[in-house]
């Protein structure tokens, strides 16, 4: 029997065959989200009646590919790395890998190869983002723009001139990645006037507004907002740094008046109250006066008496 073509077939289709069935398997990357200095979760779930003899777990970073954790021969090591020291727990069960706490260059690639009992090999590739909760966000007038009253804008005729006479609003955040920003006037998004602090300066953002009384007075709101926090602040604009210390001035004024009211009219109540104590302690020492006055009449009048009876008594002798 010639089995030529048939040996040749099964020849050039045994390899493929073969590749099929141990070539690792993964599909499409993961994002995953993590804050910094909370934990996360990467996560491979086996299927059902699979079991890992081995795993590793690697991390890339731009060019470069480091083991950080392992799973062999019954033992777990979370070590293999500096970077993540004993911030690692690898799970062998349902194969994940948690990172607690994270920080902020945990970003990256983070790559689960897997070796199961059938021989099989899978993988999977995980791309961790690390965000940073936005904190001590602040909207003001930036000190220095070129700002102008609104009388004087109204009265400029050139249209180039009244552009020139403008405030400049400053957002930003003292914490935070990846922020994007959002301006409001008077509950109504902007989308112009809009531009970046500077190239350097990525968790900023200004707002250049020309000055008449509409945006003068108008309620402004900057919105620092990334996947995992949000802020805003309000501001309305010619609500100056000299009209706040007026209004502090007056508060203040306000507050002293209203406490010199308040001890005043203790004053008036201590006074009146020692008045009464007064009235009621001479009309006591009066009352007193008269009893003892008049146990002193009694005293005399009864020592009176006796004298009275001794000298009848001398008498009838």
């Amino acid at each position: 029997m010639n089995f030529g073509c048939d040996t040749g077939f099964y020849a050039m289709n045994l390899i493929p065959i073969c590749c099929l069935i141990f070539a690792p398997v993964a599909g499409a990357i993961i994002h995953v989200i993590g804050v910094e200095g909370e934990a996360v979760l990467l996560t491979f779930p086996l299927t059902e009646g699979s079991e890992a003899i081995a795993i590793d777990w690697r991390y890339k970073k731009q060019q470069t590919e480091t083991k950080i954790a392992s799973f062999a021969h019954g033992i777990i090591t979370t070590d293999d790395d500096i970077q993540f020291n004993t911030r690692l727990i690898l799970n062998t069960t349902v194969v994940f890998l948690q990172i607690e706490p994270l920080h902020l260059q945990d970003s990256g690639l983070y790559v689960v190869e897997i070796k199961l009992q059938d021989k099989r090999k899978v993988f999977e590739r995980f791309n961790l983002t690390v965000y940073v909760k936005i904190s001590n966000t602040f909207l003001k007038k930036k000190a220095g723009s070129n700002h102008c009253t609104a009388e004087e804008s109204g009265k400029l005729a050139d249209v180039r001139s009244k552009h020139n006479c403008s405030f400049i609003l400053e957002c930003g955040a003292e914490k935070g990645n990846y922020i994007h920003f959002y301006w409001q006037k008077s509950g109504a998004n902007l989308t112009r006037w809009i531009s970046d602090c500077s190239p350097h300066s990525v968790n900023c953002s200004l707002m250049e507004v020309p000055t008449d009384q509409e945006n003068c007075n108008a309620n402004y709101s900057c919105t620092a907002s990334n996947v995992v926090s949000t802020e805003t602040k309000y501001i309305i604009p010619c609500f100056t740094a000299q009209e706040k210390t007026c209004r502090d001035r007056y508060f203040i004024g306000l507050s002293v008046v209203s406490l010199m009211l308040v001890a005043m009219g203790l004053s008036a109540k201590f006074y009146i109250r020692q008045k009464n104590e007064g009235k009621h302690k001479a009309v006591s020492s009066l009352k007193h006066a008269e009893n003892c006055e008049e146990s002193f009449r009694e005293i005399v009048y009864a020592d009176l008496k006796v004298c009275i009876h001794k000298k009848s008594e001398n008498t009838a002798e």
